[in-house]
């Protein structure tokens, strides 16, 4: 396992113990998000989604993240301008057509180190509306 990933999956780790359980009345969807570097984890709150645990790679310029969850069926969100808002855009296997958006929440931003070059961190939580729950 690379350094990086790595980072993020013990930084998955620590935030899904240390956010608390932030959520709207209207989500059925909800959980935790680390993104180091170009590596990103997703936590869902329902450990039995497909989506828990699922890494994926995060492109800065497009702000698109490609996650590959346990089964090898990928989504591809994309988050706003303004990175308070996602949406799913595409998917295969299970993730064909389904129709998914919501709010997330960065609370935290933070640089690591990984081979003498520095690289962002962000911690946060999101929630949403999952099509099929």
């Amino acid at each position: 396992m690379g350094t990086t990933r790595m980072l993020a999956c013990l930084g998955a780790m620590a935030v899904s113990f240390a956010l608390p359980n932030v959520g709207r009345a209207d989500d059925n969807c909800t959980g935790q998000f680390v993104v180091v570097g170009t590596t990103a984890v997703n936590l869902d709150d329902d450990r039995s989604a497909p989506s828990h645990m699922a890494i994926g790679v995060w492109d800065a310029k497009t702000s698109h993240t490609v996650y590959k969850d346990a089964e090898g069926d990928t989504w591809t969100s994309e988050v706003s301008s303004g990175g308070t808002a996602w949406k799913l855009i595409s998917g295969t296997g299970k993730y064909v057509n389904v129709k998914s958006s919501g709010w997330e929440m960065t609370i935290r931003t933070d640089v690591a180190e990984q081979g003498g070059v520095l690289i962002l961190v962000y911690i946060g939580v999101w929630g949403g509306n999952c099509s099929g729950r």
